[in-house]
C-alpha cells in the first residue's frame, strides 16, 4: 500500500472549494490542516490553505501536482476555525475561498512578496552564480526583483530549475512588528470597583453555576456591564484560559483596552484594521502561542485563534457594525461567534443596554440565558430627557432657542456639551428653486452632499467628488440652494453663537484623518474642549465625566426609512447617546415626530416597553425575529437583463417546493444605481433558519458574466 499522501487545498479568489495536490515526502511532517502552502496553480504559483489530508486522491495521480513549499507554521490556523469556515460557507451561501482571507492576518494567504532562499548550504553546486549569491547571504533570501537586477531577466528560468532540483526554496517574506501599547484617556484615573453589586453577584453566581452556552446580559446604562465582563474573564484567566472581547467599532478599542489593561497587566492585546499588516501578524502570533490571554477587537478579531479560548464576550451586541454587508461573506459576527462557541464548547456572552430584538426575543423564549442588570452603580445619575417639538416652533432652526439656551447654561456651569446629528457633510442636497431638481451623483441614484471643508459635492455611496454646479443641469437656472443639515453645518451654526469657543467635529471624515479623532476625544475627556459635534461615533460607549448636555439636532433621521427595523435603530441610537451622560445633566431631542414609538420610549429610557410594542408589530407582519430573511441582489449595466435573471432565480427557487418560503420581487433596490451599475433584488422570507441550507445551489448558480450576484443572509438593513 502506498504511503503517499494528498491534500485538499483551498486557494483564494477561486470559484472551486478546493484543489487536490500531492504532498512530497520531505514536507509530510510540516503539512497539516490549516497550514498555508505554496502550490503551482495554472501558469503561476499561488498560496493556499490545506483543508484535509487524504490517503486516496479524488483525481488520477498523473494529473496531480505536488505542493512546493510550506509557509511558516506560526501563521497557520487551527481545525476549529476550519469547521467554522465550513459552516459559514453553507449558511452564508459562499465558497471557502471567500472565507479564508478572514482566517489569517494580512499578507499570509494573499499574494505577497516572495523571496528565494537556499534550501540548505550542503551539497550545493559551486559554479552557479545565483547559488553563490544566495549562499553568501544565507540564511536570508532575495526577491525575484533583486535577483533580476543582479543577474538579468533570464534568472527566472534558472531559479525554476534550481527549485525543481531542490536547491532553492520559495518563501513568503512575512514581517512581524509589535505595536506600541495604547495609553488612551490616561489623564483620568479609571475607577474599578472591587466588589460586585448585588445584581452583578447574582449574575456571576448563576453564570458559573449553570454555565449557559449563550447568555444575554441586558444591563441598563450605568449598571457596570464592563466590570461584570472583567469578573467573568478573570475566572477563565485563573484557569489558564484566554478570552475574546468583541466591540463593534475600532474607535471603542482604546477605551476598553485601557480598562482591561488596568485589571490584567500585560495580558491584553487589541486587533483591528488600523494596525499595520506586520502588527496584526504579531498579535496573531502572540494569541496563537498563548503569550497573552485577552484579545479585544471588532469583528475581525473573531478569527484570531487564541490558544485555549475559554469565553467570548460581545459588547453592544445589537450594533449593526457586527454585520459585514459590503463584501462576501456577508456574515454577522455575533452569530458566527455563537457557532464558534458551539464548536469549541465554550460560553458566549452577549451584552447590551438595548439588545437586538432577535437576541431579546430568544432570551424571553428561554432559548438563551437571560440576565437583567438593572441596579446602577453608585454615583450614576440618570439624565433628564426633554423633547423639543419642532412643529411648535415658528421659523426654521438648526438649533432651536430652547437648545441654544440650554447650551449656554451648561457652558456657564463649566460643563461640556455634545451636539449629535447622524449625517456628515454640510448640506445634504443642492436644489434648483426653479424646477425642483436635486443634484445627484451621475453614477448613483443618490443625492450628492455638499462638504464645506473642500467646497465640493460628495457622493457618500461611491466616494466621488464634484465641483458645485453653477447652473441647474436640468433647466439651466442659476437659482440653486443648499438644503439639509450635516455635522459641518451644525458646527458652523453653533460657532456663530459661541464664536469664542473652540469646537471640534467628530464624524467619518474627521476620523479618517489620522490622529484627529484621538486628539478630539482626548481634549474632550481632559476638559480642554467644551463642545463636540458628531455623528453616531460619539455615542459608542465613550464616558466623559463632565458631560452636562447632549443636544440631538434631528432625531427624525432614519425614522422614515422603508425598513421594518428603522424605529429599532433610532431608539437604540438615541438610548446610547443619552447613556453618555453619567453624572446628571440633560438630553434635549429635537424632532418633528414626538409621538413616534422610538421617541416616546427613549424619553422614559424604557427599552422593555419599546421592545414589547415593537415585537407585537413585528409579529403582526411576520418580520424577524418571527421569520428570517435573505436578500439576493443582482447588479449590472442593463436593468431589463437583471430583472429577467432575477425572475429565473425566483422560478428556480419556487420549483423546489420549500414550505413557508415567500419571495418578494424582483424590484429595483432602494438605491437602484451605484457606481454606474443598476441593482435589482429579491427578498426571501422563511420561518426556519434551516431553510437557508436548502438554497445552497445559489452558491454555484450560473449567471451571465456581465452580471454580479450578491447573497446577504440575515440582512440588517434593507435600504
Amino acid at each position: 500500500m502506498s504511503s503517499k499522501k494528498f491534500a485538499r487545498v483551498v486557494i483564494p479568489r477561486t470559484s472551486l472549494d478546493h484543489f487536490t495536490y500531492s504532498i512530497p515526502e520531505e514536507l509530510l511532517k510540516k503539512i497539516f490542516p490549516g497550514a498555508v502552502v505554496i502550490v503551482p496553480f495554472q501558469k503561476t504559483r499561488s498560496k493556499g490553505v490545506v483543508w484535509e489530508i487524504m490517503d486516496t486522491p479524488d483525481l488520477p495521480e498523473d494529473k496531480i501536482k505536488p505542493i512546493e513549499e510550506v509557509i511558516t507554521s506560526e501563521f497557520a490556523t487551527t481545525e476549529p476555525y476550519l469547521k467554522l469556515a465550513e459552516w459559514m460557507r453553507d449558511y452564508y451561501l459562499c465558497s471557502l475561498a471567500d472565507i479564508i482571507p478572514l482566517l489569517f492576518p494580512p499578507g499570509v494567504v494573499e499574494r505577497g512578496s516572495y523571496i528565494y532562499k537556499l534550501a540548505s548550504k550542503k551539497d550545493i553546486p559551486k559554479d552557479n552564480p545565483v547559488i553563490s549569491y544566495l549562499s553568501n547571504i544565507y540564511p536570508r533570501g532575495a526577491s525575484l526583483k533583486r535577483l533580476k537586477k543582479l543577474f538579468g531577466s533570464g534568472v527566472s528560468r534558472n531559479l525554476k530549475e534550481l527549485h525543481a532540483l531542490g536547491y532553492v526554496k520559495l518563501v513568503d517574506n512575512i514581517k512581524v512588528k509589535s505595536y506600541r501599547e495604547l495609553d488612551f484617556y490616561s489623564p483620568f484615573p479609571i475607577e474599578i470597583p472591587t466588589t460586585p453589586t448585588p445584581s452583578q453577584k447574582e449574575i456571576l453566581d448563576d453564570f458559573f453555576k449553570n454555565k449557559p452556552k449563550v447568555s444575554l446580559i441586558f444591563g441598563v446604562t450605568g449598571s457596570g456591564k464592563t466590570r461584570l465582563y472583567s469578573w467573568i474573564v478573570e475566572e477563565f484567566v485563573k484557569e489558564g484560559k484566554s478570552a475574546l472581547i468583541m466591540v463593534p467599532e475600532i474607535a471603542l478599542t482604546p477605551q476598553i483596552f485601557n480598562y482591561f489593561s488596568n485589571i490584567f497587566r500585560g495580558e491584553v492585546m487589541f486587533y483591528h484594521s488600523r494596525l499595520s499588516d506586520s502588527e496584526r501578524r504579531w498579535v496573531f502570533k502572540q494569541a496563537k502561542e498563548g503569550k497573552r490571554k485577552i484579545l479585544i477587537g471588532p469583528r475581525s478579531a473573531l478569527f484570531v485563534p487564541l490558544r485555549n479560548l475559554g469565553v467570548i464576550i460581545i459588547d453592544e451586541e445589537h450594533d449593526t457594525s457586527y454585520k459585514e454587508s459590503e463584501k462576501v461573506p456577508t456574515y454577522h459576527a455575533r452569530d458566527v461567534a455563537i457557532k464558534l462557541g458551539e464548536i469549541l464548547n465554550i460560553p458566549v456572552v452577549l451584552g447590551s443596554a438595548s439588545p437586538s430584538l432577535e437576541s431579546y426575543h430568544n432570551a424571553l423564549k428561554g432559548e438563551i440565558a437571560f440576565y437583567k442588570l438593572k441596579q446602577r452603580v453608585p454615583h450614576y445619575k440618570v439624565p433628564q430627557i426633554e423633547i423639543i417639538d419642532l412643529k411648535k416652533i415658528k421659523g426654521e432652526y438648526i438649533l432651536s432657542p430652547d437648545l441654544l439656551n440650554e447650551i449656554n447654561k451648561t457652558l456657564q456651569r463649566d460643563r461640556q456639551v455634545i451636539l449629535f446629528i447622524n449625517r456628515r457633510g454640510h448640506s445634504t442636497f443642492l436644489m434648483c428653486l426653479e424646477c425642483g431638481n436635486v443634484f445627484q451623483c451621475p453614477d448613483c441614484s443618490v443625492n450628492a452632499v455638499y462638504h464645506r471643508t473642500d467646497n465640493k459635492m460628495h457622493c457618500h455611496i461611491c466616494g466621488k467628488t464634484f465641483d458645485v454646479p453653477y447652473a441647474c443641469p436640468s433647466c439651466g437656472s442659476v437659482k440653486l440652494q443648499l438644503r439639509g443639515t450635516g455635522t459641518q453645518k451644525v458646527e458652523e451654526a453653533v460657532s456663530k453663537f459661541f464664536n469664542n469657543l473652540e469646537i471640534k467635529r467628530l464624524d467619518l471624515d474627521s476620523f479618517l484623518r489620522e490622529g484627529v479623532n484621538q486628539s478630539a476625544f482626548r481634549e474632550f475627556y481632559e476638559g480642554k474642549l467644551k463642545l463636540l459635534v458628531g455623528t453616531k461615533m460619539v455615542g459608542k460607549g465613550f464616558d466623559f465625566p463632565n458631560l452636562g448636555l447632549i443636544g440631538v439636532v434631528n432625531a427624525d433621521i432614519g425614522l422614515g426609512l422603508p425598513d421594518f427595523r428603522s424605529e429599532e435603530r433610532v431608539f437604540q441610537l438615541l438610548l446610547q447617546i443619552a447613556g453618555r451622560i453619567r453624572t446628571g445633566g440633560k438630553v434635549l431631542i429635537q424632532t418633528y415626530s414626538p409621538n413616534s414609538r422610538a421617541i416616546k420610549f427613549v424619553k422614559e429610557l424604557n427599552f422593555e416597553g419599546f421592545a414589547e410594542s415593537e415585537l407585537q408589530e413585528r409579529k403582526k407582519f411576520g418580520y424577524p425575529p418571527f421569520s428570517f430573511l435573505s436578500l439576493i441582489e443582482l447588479s449590472g449595466k442593463k436593468v431589463e437583463q437583471l430583472v429577467e435573471e432575477a425572475q429565473k432565480i425566483k422560478e428556480e427557487i419556487n420549483s423546489m417546493g420549500i414550505e413557508n418560503l415567500q419571495i418578494m420581487g424582483p424590484v429595483p433596490s432602494p438605491i437602484s444605481k451605484k457606481g454606474g451599475n443598476y441593482f435589482v433584488r429579491l427578498i426571501l422570507k422563511y420561518n426556519s433558519r434551516e431553510t437557508v441550507f436548502k438554497l445552497k445551489f445559489l452558491k454555484d448558480y450560473k449567471i451571465p458574466s456581465n452580471i454580479n450576484i450578491t447573497i446577504d443572509v440575515d440582512p440588517q438593513e434593507l435600504v
